[in-house]
């Protein structure tokens, strides 16, 4: 409660000031201007939010940082109701007899502060450690800060109220990284702002929004880039001197420096040029060293999708061909694979793919040091056409990219980090798993058991040619688990649809029971599974763990329910990636290894492929296989005997040399794994064999998904923003 008393306190004492001031004011038979007040009540306001926020505990008791918050706005607020004093004595200062008799560049000194602040009232809340900061992209950030804030000043004729909103604007921007940074281990990208809809439909799902002391530091310095910009504005020529001319002559100014921001920021190449890059097996780092700001502006200019060197369409349809000729004289012209094509021609069988979320096994980081195997029927399950570790360009969210991997048989690598296709890019042409099953007379639907706007899946879907998409109004009295549906509770619906359609069909069911955060504290008592980690227990991971428990028994029973219908079912399994938290075991536990094996251990997750049949050609002996996801859909094709499409056919052939890419690195031939960043081979043979074709893959995905390049920009919106969380009463930030 310390924080809520200091502020308390702070509150008072910004009232009291207004009343002295009023009193003072009174006596000496003067007027406080109005906008007096309303910077006086901005702080206050601050000051207000704090105190409640705290008091409902979600800031941090940090006595320190409160104490400091309090003072800087409690002195900014007493300074604002006194703003006719502040001004004569400043207007001393800087007249011909003053101190410093240079008002305009005593006015450009006070914006250089206030910018100076204004970064750090950016950084601060999740990006504390400012000295780690390259000190140039530091510089870099500042310089942009500082250009805009200036130009904003000039271009509203020297007044302080634009610039101290965009330097409120700024902090709250840091105070949304702090929390997407807690909730996701990953920073705010390009992309997520197409995804904003989404990303407030989840916002109350399971999160504490508890600002840290840090957050506090950083209010802290945007009052003071509020407070010296509004004394900036203190020092604006009297209106007896102003003249047209130097309205133009600041206009002029200030469109000069926004267009020179604007410019900095569309024609210098960040990532070539200024070798500014957000690693996407580190983009946190990223953002830590080079600042929120530039790391930012270089995704956004990233989000344009590289185009191949020397790519025609003519050229890269002929290398499709290529590939497809080179498949269908090898791995399509198999006894195995002629065998599982006729047994599919004569029944196709009904194909369930789920993905299943945030479903891994964390046994990986040496069994949590608590003797933890993972979960149990996925890994003895027996009988898979295929099972293994897949690679996944998702890290603690970011689903929906992972599913676009599985259903185009795209890779992320090829498009970059901090893209969401969904949400970008026009996919109304784009290859896909739902309209190749529908082309083959299969019934074609799609599950997701959360609002259809999310990751604009409700265009997107339709746009596969999925005939029908199932959402949260269709699973109304469901069970529910933490107040999100169940798997199990998907999984009946899916057995309801194959009970009454004897069609062959096409079902992607993307389930919804496990999805972060996991310190809700809801999972039953008899359903809790307690790890002790080196001794300790740690909440969100006992969360995390429990909610795989459930997906396994689900998976059981699933499996049992399918082994005993008589028509033939496959089943492709995995998880769309792991939670946010294993990055800190990753580090803790593995030191001293390879960085490529060190990062892709935190980009995997599992899958297996599952027939209740015998499928001709397949010893259903469980082959492990590692693959990535964009591979996974081609391989089940190839397995189960379907016709595949040229480019399938491609990324069948192209395995042989790249067996896994995701957007952190790729596998050679000899199963040794390098970062997205290696370009060079030195001499080895296996890998300059997958180099060569991770760049065909590239021309051949830029090929399937955009042809020309030209209008590659989604039309289709999400129909309605997400005000919240089905599963919660409207306006609550808490699981029922």
């Amino acid at each position: 409660m310390f924080v809520t008393i200091i502020t308390c306190i702070g509150l008072v004492c910004s009232a009291l000031s207004a009343a002295f001031a009023i009193r003072s004011a009174r006596q000496n038979e003067q007027r406080i201007p109005k906008t007096a007040f309303v910077w006086g009540a901005v702080f206050m306001l601050l000051q207000a939010f704090i105190a409640v926020w705290s008091g409902i505990g979600l800031v941090q008791d940090d006595p320190i940082s409160a104490a400091a918050f309090t003072l800087v706005t409690t002195a900014c607020a007493a300074a604002s109701f006194n703003r006719v004093a502040v001004r004569e004595r400043l207007l001393k200062f800087v007249e011909a007899e003053g101190r410093f008799p240079h008002p305009l560049a005593a006015s450009v000194i006070l914006m250089l502060l206030a910018s100076a602040f204004t970064v750090l009232g950016l950084e601060v809340p999740s990006n504390y450690n400012i000295a780690w900061m390259y000190p140039l992209c530091l510089l870099l950030e500042f310089g942009l800060v500082a250009a805009v804030l200036t130009g904003a000043y000039f271009i509203f004729q020297r007044r302080g109220g634009v610039p101290a909103a965009l330097a409120l604007v700024l902090h709250l921007i840091g105070i949304a990284e702090y929390f997407v940074i807690t909730f996701k281990s990953m920073p705010i990208s390009p992309g997520d702002l197409t995804a904003l809809s989404t990303a407030a439909a989840v916002a109350g799902t399971g999160y504490t929004y508890t600002l840290s002391a840090f957050c506090l530091y950083g209010m802290a310095f945007a009052a003071l880039s509020m407070m010296l910009s509004q004394l900036a504005g203190l020092l604006r020529p009297a209106r007896e001197t102003r003249s047209r001319r130097s309205l133009v002559i600041n206009l002029l100014v200030g469109l000069a420096l926004i267009g020179g921001v604007a410019a900095h920021v569309t024609l210098l190449d960040y990532y070539h040029t200024l070798n500014i890059q957000i690693y996407t097996w580190r983009p946190l780092e990223s953002y830590y060293r080079q600042g929120f700001l530039p790391a930012f502006i270089s995704g956004a200019q990233t989000i344009k999708p590289p185009r191949p060197d020397d790519y025609s369409v003519d050229d890269a349809k002929e290398l499709l061909d290529e590939y497809a000729a080179a498949y269908d004289e090898t791995a399509g012209a198999t006894e195995d694979r002629t065998a599982a094509a006729a047994q599919f021609h004569e029944e196709k069988p009904t194909v369930i793919a789920v993905m299943n979320e945030t479903f891994s096994d964390l046994s990986i980081y040496q069994q949590m040091h608590a003797d933890y195997t993972g979960p149990k029927f996925f890994k003895s399950l027996r009988n898979c056409l295929s099972r293994g570790k897949l690679y996944v360009s998702a890290y603690g969210g970011g689903t929906a990219n992972t599913e676009f991997e599985f259903l185009t048989g795209n890779s992320m690598a090829n498009l970059g980090s901090g893209v969401y296709p969904y949400t970008i890019y026009d996919l109304m042409e784009t290859e896909n798993l739902a309209q190749q099953f529908k082309d083959l007379g299969y019934d074609t639907t799609a599950m997701h058991p959360n609002h259809a706007t999310n990751w604009n899946r409700e265009n997107v879907y339709q746009d596969f040619g999925f005939d029908q998409f199932l959402a949260i109004e269709d699973f109304e009295g469901a069970d529910t688990l933490r107040g999100m549906v169940t798997d199990q509770a998907t999984y009946d619906k899916i057995l309801e649809m194959l009970e009454e359609n004897k069609n062959p069909q096409f079902i992607f069911d993307v389930t919804m029971q496990n999805h972060s955060g996991y310190d809700t504290g809801l999972i039953p008592q008899e359903k809790r599974v307690d790890l002790r980690i080196d001794g300790m227990s740690n909440s969100e991971v006992n969360e995390y763990v429990s909610l795989i428990e459930e997906s396994d028994r689900a998976l059981e029973y699933f499996i049992n329910k399918l082994e005993q219908l008589d028509r033939k079912v496959i089943v492709v399994f995995f998880g769309d990636h792991q939670p946010f938290f294993p990055s800190t075991y990753n580090d803790l536990w593995f030191t001293d290894e390879d960085e490529a094996i060190h990062q892709e251990r935190l980009w995997q997750t599992n899958y297996i492929i599952w027939a209740n049949y015998d499928v001709a050609g397949n010893t259903q002996a469980n082959q492990n296989d590692e693959m990535s996801t964009n591979y996974l859909g081609a391989e089940l094709m190839q397995l189960i005997g379907a016709p595949l499409t040229d480019y399938q056919k491609a990324l069948v052939t192209l395995r042989d040399a790249l067996p896994a890419i995701n957007t952190t690195g790729f596998e050679d031939s000899e199963k040794l794994w390098y970062l997205a960043s290696v370009e060079e081979s030195d001499g080895n043979e296996s890998l300059q064999a997958a180099l060569d074709a991770r760049s065909d893959y590239a021309t051949l995905q830029y090929y399937t998904m955009f042809g020309d390049g030209k209008d590659i920009y989604t039309k289709r919106y999400q129909s309605a923003a997400n005000e919240t969380d089905p599963n919660l009463d409207p306006g609550t930030t808490k699981i029922k």
